[in-house]
Formats: C-alpha cells, sequence, structure tokens
C-alpha cells in the first residue's frame, strides 16, 4: 500500500439558487398533501447528504470522460481512471482508495433565520404546489404538494482529499474542481428538470495538511481563497500543495 502523503481540504458556502428538494423513500409522488419532504436532522433542520453530493458530482464526470459504465448504468470500475482513484473503484476485485469525502452540508441556521424568519416562522421549508396538465382539457389534475428548501438558503460545505505516494496530485486536484464546477451547472437532488436544485458554491477555502502536521501541531494551513468557483486558480492550489506535501520529505 502506498505511503500517506497528507490531505487537501476544500470548504465554503453552498447557496441555493432555487428551491431544493432532496427527499427519502417518497420521491416518486403521492396525491394530496406534503407527501414529499426533504431529508432533515433529528432537530427537523434540512441539510444535504454527502452521498447526494459525492454521487451526483460522480456521475456528471463520469458522463464527460465517456467512461464505460456497466449495462446496468453502475459507476466506472475499473479501478484505475482519476474518477475511480478520487472515489473509489465500484468493484469487489478492482478496489482502489477513495481519496474523496465529503461530509453532510448543514444549514446556516443563523443565516437562514435573518434571511427568512419573518416569512416562514421558524419553519425551516416552503410547499410547492405541482400539477400535471390534461393534454385534452387542458386542466390541472393530479396535484402534488413539494417541499422545498428555499432559494437563498445557504448550506456549509467541507470536503477534502487524500494524497498517497505516487498520486497525480494535478490530475485529482483538476478532476475534482471540474466536477463541482459541472454541478453549478446542473442541479442537485430531485425535480432539477423542473427548476429545483440550482447551486452555486460561494468563498471557497483551500487548506493542505501533511503527515507531520498530525505529530505536531495538527493544523491545517491556508493555501488559497477565492469567492466563487470562477475565481479558482488550479495551477496555484497544486503548487502550493506539492509543496506543503513534500516537506515532509526534506
Amino acid at each position: 500500500m502506498a505511503k500517506f502523503k497528507g490531505k487537501l481540504f476544500i470548504e465554503g458556502d453552498i447557496i441555493l439558487q432555487t428551491g431544493l428538494h432532496i427527499g427519502g423513500s417518497k420521491e416518486t409522488g403521492e396525491i394530496g398533501g406534503l407527501d414529499n419532504p426533504v431529508i432533515k436532522t433529528v432537530k427537523g433542520v434540512p441539510y444535504i447528504p454527502g452521498s447526494s453530493l459525492k454521487g451526483k458530482i460522480r456521475c456528471l464526470l463520469e458522463r464527460t470522460e465517456n467512461i464505460e459504465s456497466k449495462k446496468n448504468g453502475e459507476p466506472c470500475s475499473c479501478g484505475k481512471c482519476n474518477i475511480c482513484l478520487l472515489f473509489g473503484s465500484h468493484s469487489s476485485d478492482k478496489k482502489t482508495l477513495s481519496r474523496l469525502i465529503i461530509r453532510d452540508s448543514y444549514l446556516d441556521e443563523e443565516h437562514f433565520m435573518a434571511e427568512f424568519g419573518d416569512f416562514l416562522e421558524g419553519e425551516y421549508t416552503e410547499e410547492k404546489t405541482e400539477n400535471i396538465i390534461d393534454r385534452i382539457t387542458g386542466t390541472a389534475q393530479h396535484p402534488r404538494t413539494m417541499e422545498r428548501v428555499p432559494a437563498g438558503a445557504k448550506f456549509k460545505f467541507s470536503s477534502s482529499i487524500s494524497f498517497y505516494d505516487g498520486d497525480d496530485i494535478n490530475e485529482l486536484v483538476k478532476t475534482f474542481i471540474e466536477g463541482i464546477r459541472m454541478l453549478e451547472d446542473d442541479y442537485l437532488g430531485g425535480s432539477g428538470t423542473r427548476g429545483y436544485g440550482q447551486i452555486r458554491f460561494e468563498n471557497m477555502a483551500f487548506y493542505a495538511k501533511n503527515i507531520e502536521s498530525y505529530s505536531k501541531d495538527n493544523k491545517k494551513d491556508e493555501i488559497e481563497t477565492y469567492k466563487n468557483l470562477n475565481d479558482v486558480n488550479i495551477d496555484n492550489i497544486v503548487n502550493k500543495l506539492k509543496e506543503k506535501l513534500e516537506m515532509n520529505q526534506r
């Protein structure tokens, strides 16, 4: 097994541009009432599961890389491409380390109350009623109520990439940045083709931590910050990350 060298931490804010619906088993919809709830913590506060973010980013990357998936639509399992090295191989006989961790993103409740407290009266979501149009009569049928986190809500994003001897740091960082940029142009959660789930990353901060740090100050060093993804300079991040990770080898 290759030697662990250190981590890159990527943190920031996820700002909802349109209402977000990440639901559970009732995603396909039932008739009447609030029958499509969003996922929440045990305290009733909506959050974005790390699995939702990781799965969507991987899917977008695999579609653009023209990676050959299994016939049933499962993720790539080659164990060799940058996506498998970053996300892990979806195979029992071609296993790879999953270098990427994406944490659950929790709602910034203070920001939410400042933005929506006067309108939602302590609730964290809005209700949106949708219908199917009868093609003959032109009338609405089968109304369903969707629960959404409203546009403008802010979630705290946290992720990290681990690096090992022999890793192509440039390719792994580049792949991840491309993936989250693609997510901004796509959607997160359900009903994205009907306007839901557009997000934007803001206040991005990149930190590095080498293996020596764990036995000394246990601190991660800030290497770059950017207001948004358009400003992110991958070359600058990679160069500073390499310098930080190689310090323990001098």
